[in-house]
């Protein structure tokens, strides 16, 4: 009877003591969690407070001291110039000189069109410059340099060089009161000069003049003839293409145009024709 008890008392606590032992173990394993991961970060924060008295050590020390900045691309832009508007001492540590503010500051002048810079250390820096290329000077009520995007950059000074075709046909109050045409305007302007640069063919190899016209179309002026090509608004490509046939067999004849109107494509006409050593008039 006794033992019936017992055995009965022994099944009614075991399972209590089954839990006391996973609550035990369950404890056991957060503890280990816990001391792990503050053990990592009593770690991390050693490397962090080790770091930091580095930066603070490095970035006071005058060996990292910039002594050296060299510049490469530049030709429109001066060292002296670049220098100022860097605005970098002679002694900024390399280690807490922020390029990217630089190189904003840089590429305000209207010249830059991008700066690449870099840290070489223990105390240079390395400046690359890539300038604005004008492709034309536009001419409002004053001459403006004009990249081959239609950017108007820059005004042209008195020391600037003026090779480069003239865009005319606009004015200032026409651009501003209609923008969105005018930049049409230049951009097939331009779209003939690259064209150009890219077919390279007689007589429109050097072109002084490029004239805008919103009713005729674009036309131009040789560099070395004087010559007036109009050519319309469009297919650009095949109107020289002919153009250049057109003008060596006039050479070959020692015939010498001043205008030739090629607007339309199936039918150019050539107007006042001058043959070499006696003057004459006519189309053809």
């Amino acid at each position: 009877m006794g033992a019936s008890v017992n055995l009965q008392e022994e099944k009614f606590f075991r399972p209590k003591e089954k839990r006391k032992e996973i609550g035990v173990q369950r404890f056991q394993r957060i503890l280990k969690k816990v001391v792990r991961a503050s053990f990592q970060l009593l770690l991390l924060s050693f490397f962090l407070f080790i770091g930091h008295r580095t930066y603070v050590h490095l970035s006071g020390t005058p060996f990292f001291s910039v002594r050296e900045i060299e510049v490469e691309g530049c030709q429109k832009i001066t060292r002296e110039t670049l220098l100022s508007l860097a605005g970098m001492g002679e002694m900024s540590n390399l280690f807490t000189l922020r390029l990217s503010e630089v190189a904003k500051r840089l590429e305000s002048h209207p010249w830059i069109d991008q700066i690449k810079m870099r840290k070489v250390f223990p105390n240079k820096i390395l400046i690359q410059v890539m300038e604005k290329k004008p492709i034309a000077i536009l001419q409002l009520d004053e001459l403006y340099f004009i990249d081959s995007k239609g950017v108007i950059f820059s005004l042209v000074g008195d020391g600037d060089g003026y090779n480069y075709p003239f865009l005319t046909g606009l004015t200032r109050q026409v651009f501003e009161r209609d923008p969105v045409e005018s930049k049409r305007l230049i951009i097939k302007a331009l779209e003939l000069l690259r064209i150009v640069e890219q077919e390279k063919v007689s007589p429109l190899e050097e072109i002084s003049e490029v004239h805008m016209e919103k009713s005729f179309g674009i036309q131009c002026f040789t560099k070395a003839e004087g010559m007036e090509v109009r050519l319309g608004w469009e297919h650009f490509g095949d109107k020289l293409r002919r153009l250049s046939i057109i003008w060596s067999d006039l050479q070959k004849k020692g015939l010498f145009p001043s205008s030739i109107d090629c607007s339309d494509l199936k039918r150019m006409v050539v107007k006042r024709v001058v043959q070499k050593g006696n003057e004459r008039g006519g189309d053809q």
